[in-house]
C-alpha cells in the first residue's frame, strides 16, 4: 500500500462535533455507592429524602429554658432555676421544662417541649438542683431548628454537575447511599516508534523517551472523567501492531495512539485499521499541528490516532480531544475566550494555526515558538492561541481565540536569550519562574510591551553591546543591568577557525536564528572577512537556523553539521575544537517594578554572586561591576 494523501481535511469544530457524538454514545450508567462517585457525574437531580436537622436540636452545652424565665438576668443580678434533669444525645427527653425549670443538654440533642432556647454553660453555675444563670437569651437562641440545614424534597446534587467531596456530605446527611452516575470512559493509550524507549532506558543516538503515554494519561485522568491504562509501545511493524490492536480494541471504550499516523510510506495506523475492518470516520485536521489526527472506529470502540511529535499530540489533545470528551459528559460551557497578540502573526493558508502561549504580565498571550517535537513548550503554556486562516495575518494587541490549560502561579517571567548559566542563576533565585528563549531581539520586544519582568541580550552596535537601548529609549519603564560576559567562536571537530575555510571546503555550517544576538554576530563577521557584498547563501547551511546554542552544538557533536557558532561552555562539555570570535556581555534587562521587588532583589543578588559558578561555565568572565546599572 502507498503512502496516505490527505484529501478533504475536517476543521477542528467539525472534528470535536464528531469525536463528541461517538463519545457520548460510548458512555455507560451506573448505580453506584456515595463513596464511589466524587467527582463523577450523576445522571439525574437527587434530591432529600429527610429535613436536616430531623428535629430541633441544641447547638451548645448549656441548659434548656424558656427564655422568658431568665428575662433581666445580668452579673449582678442572676436568675436562679430549677434543674430537673438531662437530655442525653441521641435520646428523646422525656421532661417538659416551664417557667423557673432548666434541663442540662448536650451539642446535638432533641430540644424538649416548653423549651425555646438554650443558655451556654459559660453563663452558669450549678449547685446540686439549683442553677444560677447571669445573662438573658433571647427566644430561639443557640437552638437549630428542623429543616434548617435543607429540607425534603431540597436538590442536593445537580444533573450533570461534578460531584464534590461536599456533595456527598451533603448525600450522606440525608441518608442517601447510592445514585446513578456516568461511568469514566476506559481508554488504552498506545506509543508507536521503533525509536521509542521507556523513561529508565539507557538512551542511545537516534532513540528518544516515550512522553506522550505518560502526558496522555496525566492529562485525560486530571479530567476526572476517564481512566487510563498505558498498554506499552509498539514497534512499527504491521503484523504486531494488527495483532495488538486486534487483542485491546474491545477491551476498552477508546484506544488513543500518538505516532504512525501521516503520510509516510512507514507510518501503519490507518492501514492496519482498515484490515481490522474499522471505519475511519475521518484522516486529517485543518490545524498545525496536529493535521494527520484520524479517527476511526471498531463497533462500539473508538480509535484517536495522533501525531508523535510530543507538541503535535499534545496540541491535538487539549484543543480537540479532550474538549470533545467533554463536552460528551455536558461538562462543556460554550464560551469562548480570547486574548490579545503582543505582535503580529502571519497565519497558516487552509490550517488553523495552534501555538501553545503564556500569558505575560500585560495580559497579552506570548507564542513559545518552537518546534512540533518539543516538550518544554507545553510544560510552559498557560494555553492555546488559536491563528485561524480567515485572513493573511492578525496584528499586533489584535484578539484572537485562546483555549487556557491553568492559571499557573509564576513569580518571574523571563523572555530573551538563550544562556545555561542565566538559567541556573534564575531558579536559584526563584521559586516558580517561566523561562521562554526568545532571542535577544524578542527579549527587548518583550520587555518594552511589558510582558516580561527580565530579559537577557547581547546585542552589538558599533562596537558597543547593549547600552544603546537606553540611549534610544531613556524614559523607558526598564534598566539594563551589567551581566556577565561569554566567549563566542566556531565549534567543529575539524578545528575550523574562518568562515572562507567552509566556502573553501563546502562544510555545512549551522546557522543561529534570526532574532538572536549570535545571528547579529555571525552576519557581521561574515562581511567583515568575506566583504559586505558576499553572497552568504553560498556558505552550504546558512539558511539551517538553529534555535540555541545546545542545539548548534549537538548538531556538529553528531556530525550532522560540521560547524557553527557557540559558546566556549558547549564546546568545552562537547568536548569539540574551539576557536574565538570575541566576547560578548550578556546583560540584563529588568522591569523598574520588578527590580524593586523581593524577587527582584534576590535575582539581582544571584547574578552578582555567579562568579562561583566559575569552575562549571567554562568561557565566563564576570566583571567587577556585574549587577550595577549601565547608564
Amino acid at each position: 500500500m502507498g503512502a496516505k494523501i490527505f484529501h478533504q481535511l475536517m476543521t477542528p469544530d467539525q472534528a470535536r462535533k464528531v469525536l463528541s457524538y461517538k463519545v457520548s454514545k460510548l458512555i455507560k450508567t451506573k448505580l453506584r455507592e456515595i463513596q464511589k462517585v466524587s467527582g463523577m457525574i450523576p445522571v439525574e437531580d437527587v434530591y432529600s429524602t429527610e429535613d436536616i436537622p430531623p428535629f430541633d436540636r441544641a447547638e451548645v452545652d448549656g441548659y434548656a429554658i424558656n427564655h422568658e424565665s431568665i428575662t433581666g438576668a445580668e452579673e449582678d443580678t442572676p436568675r436562679e432555676l430549677r434543674l430537673i434533669g438531662e437530655v442525653e444525645v441521641g435520646k428523646a427527653p422525656e421532661i417538659e421544662i416551664g417557667k423557673g425549670t432548666t434541663a442540662y443538654i448536650s451539642t446535638g440533642s432533641i430540644i424538649p417541649r416548653g423549651a425555646d432556647s438554650v443558655v451556654m454553660v459559660e453563663y452558669t453555675t450549678r449547685t446540686k438542683s439549683r442553677v444560677k444563670v447571669f445573662r438573658s437569651i433571647s427566644a430561639g437562641e443557640n437552638i437549630a431548628h428542623a429543616g434548617s440545614d435543607f429540607f425534603v424534597g431540597e436538590p442536593l446534587i445537580r444533573k450533570g454537575k461534578t460531584v464534590t467531596p461536599e456533595g456527598i456530605a451533603l448525600l450522606a446527611s440525608s441518608g442517601i447511599g447510592k445514585i446513578r452516575v456516568l461511568e469514566k470512559l476506559r481508554v488504552g493509550i498506545i506509543s508507536t516508534g521503533n525509536e521509542l524507549l521507556m523513561p529508565g532506558d539507557e538512551i542511545r543516538l537516534g532513540s528518544i523517551y516515550d512522553s506522550n503515554s505518560y502526558y496522555f494519561k496525566s492529562a485525560l485522568e486530571g479530567t476526572g472523567i476517564i481512566e487510563c491504562s498505558i498498554l506499552g509501545r509498539l514497534k512499527d511493524d504491521k503484523k504486531s501492531m494488527k495483532a495488538f490492536i486486534e487483542g485491546n480494541m474491545n477491551r476498552y471504550e477508546a484506544l488513543i495512539s500518538s505516532g504512525s499516523t501521516s503520510a509516510g510510506f512507514h507510518d501503519l495506523l490507518y492501514q492496519v485499521i482498515e484490515d481490522l475492518g474499522g471505519e475511519m470516520i475521518f484522516h486529517g485536521i485543518s490545524i498545525k499541528p496536529g493535521k494527520p489526527t484520524f479517527l476511526a472506529s471498531f463497533g462500539e470502540s473508538l480509535f484517536v490516532g495522533m501525531p508523535g511529535f510530543p507538541l503535535s499530540a499534545g496540541s491535538v489533545l487539549r484543543y480537540i480531544v479532550i474538549p470533545a470528551i467533554l463536552n460528551a459528559y455536558g461538562l462543556v460551557e460554550e464560551v469562548e475566550t480570547f486574548a490579545s497578540l503582543p505582535f503580529r502573526i502571519n497565519s497558516e493558508k487552509g490550517k488553523d494555526l495552534v501555538l501553545p502561549a503564556i500569558i505575560g504580565r500585560s495580559g497579552r498571550a506570548y507564542p513559545i515558538f518552537g518546534d512540533s517535537g518539543s516538550i518544554s513548550r507545553l510544560a510552559y503554556a498557560d494555553g492555546f492561541l488559536v491563528i485561524k486562516n480567515k485572513k493573511n495575518y492578525y496584528e499586533r494587541d489584535e484578539k484572537v481565540p485562546f483555549f487556557p490549560l491553568m492559571n499557573r502561579k509564576r513569580d518571574l517571567l523571563f523572555i530573551g536569550s538563550n544562556d545555561p548559566l542565566i538559567e541556573r542563576i534564575i531558579f536559584e533565585a526563584s521559586e516558580s519562574p517561566v523561562v521562554i528563549n526568545a532571542g535577544s531581539w524578542g527579549g527587548v520586544e518583550a520587555i518594552k510591551l511589558g510582558e516580561a519582568d527580565v530579559s537577557g541580550v547581547h546585542l552589538l552596535r558599533e562596537g558597543e553591546y547593549n547600552s544603546f537601548l537606553i540611549r534610544e529609549d531613556d524614559k523607558s519603564d526598564y534598566l539594563i543591568v551589567r551581566g556577565f560576559s561569554r566567549t563566542q567562536g566556531f565549534v567543529s571537530k575539524l578545528d575550523v577557525s574562518r568562515f572562507s575555510e567552509i566556502v573553501g571546503k563546502n562544510l555545512i555550517f549551522i546557522n543561529r536564528n534570526k532574532g538572536s544576538g549570535t545571528r547579529d554576530l555571525i552576519d557581521e563577521a561574515i562581511e567583515k572577512e568575506l566583504g559586505q557584498n558576499f553572497k552568504k547563501d553560498k556558505i552550504r547551511g546558512y539558511f539551517w537556523e538553529a534555535k540555541s546554542h545546545a542545539a548548534v552544538a549537538k548538531a556538529v557533536q553528531q556530525g550532522r553539521g560540521d560547524v557553527g557558532i557557540s559558546i566556549e561552555f558547549y564546546a568545552k562539555i562537547l568536548h569539540l575544537k574551539f576557536h574565538k570570535i570575541r566576547d560578548e556581555n550578556y546583560d540584563i534587562l529588568i522591569q523598574r517594578e520588578f527590580y524593586n521587588s523581593n524577587v527582584g532583589k534576590r535575582f539581582l543578588s544571584r547574578l552578582r554572586a555567579s562568579s562561583k559558578y566559575a569552575r562549571d561555565f567554562p568561557g565566563y568572565k564576570f566583571p567587577e561591576n556585574i549587577g550595577e546599572f549601565i547608564s
